[in-house]
């Protein structure tokens, strides 16, 4: 569990097929960011903003089902908030992974490592 402004949301980064919803969610979101700068001179201030939040919250119905963005968002197209959110989740996701990176290691300390030249020096 992690919180996103404020509401508390579960996401198994574990699972192979929530890791890759994960992964394509998030190269969706800066490819469309990356056209999105790249069109922001012939766009209004208010288009650009659309956009982006736009963009952001189609990647948190991807991840979450249809209209969590709305509920996370508390119903509004804000840039600021739109921003935060995502940082929060990619910051969330990063705490997850960080869990499995530490077990990962323990693992490796406890279990892992060369056994033939454990055993030969027995």
């Amino acid at each position: 569990m992690f919180t996103v402004n404020g509401k508390e949301l579960d996401y198994d980064i574990f699972d192979v097929d929530k890791a890759d919803a994960y992964e394509r969610a998030m190269n969706v979101v800066v490819e469309k960011m990356a056209a999105l700068e790249k069109e922001k001179d012939g766009m209004s201030f208010a288009k650009a903003i659309r956009g982006q939040c736009e963009t952001v919250a189609e990647c948190f119905d991807t991840l979450f089902g249809e209209g969590a963005a709305a509920g996370i968002f508390d119903g509004t197209l804000n840039l600021k908030l739109a921003l935060q959110s995502f940082q929060e989740l990619i910051e969330g996701i990063n705490e997850k992974k960080k869990e499995i990176e530490q077990m990962a290691k323990t693992a490796k300390a406890k279990y892992g490592g060369n056994r033939a030249a454990r055993r030969a020096k027995k």
